[in-house]
């Protein structure tokens, strides 16, 4: 994912794509952080997924409260940075997905409860959920 971001930036600068660029800057600046916390050289597809997804919940956040503020102009910024992190991002299950395979992992597992089923999600899913839209779905289909 690293290199991938990294060859969009190039795309980016050539170009001149200025929002492009500096939301790009600002993942890998992030990605290098978190590679710096965990004392490795590279990280796991997932664990930069899992970065990538913070930031969008970071900007979604900023969002709430430029709108709180009435500042048009940068609510309208986030939206683009989010969509920029979002191309770089697994493609996210739809509820009805969500629920299918909550679902089949309850009819093939007795006794399956919800932290078995979230931690089923995350080993076989990282990345392609919404976490607290996942809990729902399950705590419905559990029961």
């Amino acid at each position: 994912m690293k290199a991938q971001l990294k060859e969009a930036l190039k795309s980016a600068m050539k170009a001149q794509d200025r929002l492009r660029l500096d939301t790009i800057r600002a993942l890998l600046s992030e990605i290098q952080y978190e590679e710096m916390q965990k004392g490795v050289n590279e990280l796991a597809p997932a664990d930069c997924s899992t970065v990538l997804q913070r930031e969008v919940k970071k900007r979604h956040e900023s969002i709430q409260f430029e709108e709180q503020a009435g500042r048009a102009e940068q609510k309208a910024k986030l939206a683009s940075e989010i969509a920029v992190i979002e191309e770089f991002l697994p493609k996210q299950m739809s509820a009805q997905e969500l629920e299918k395979i909550i679902t089949d992992f309850k009819d093939s597992t007795p006794g399956a409860a919800l932290p078995l089923v979230m931690k089923h999600l995350k080993e076989k899913y990282a990345g392609q959920y919404d976490g607290k839209s996942a809990s729902e779905i399950a705590k419905r289909v559990l029961g």
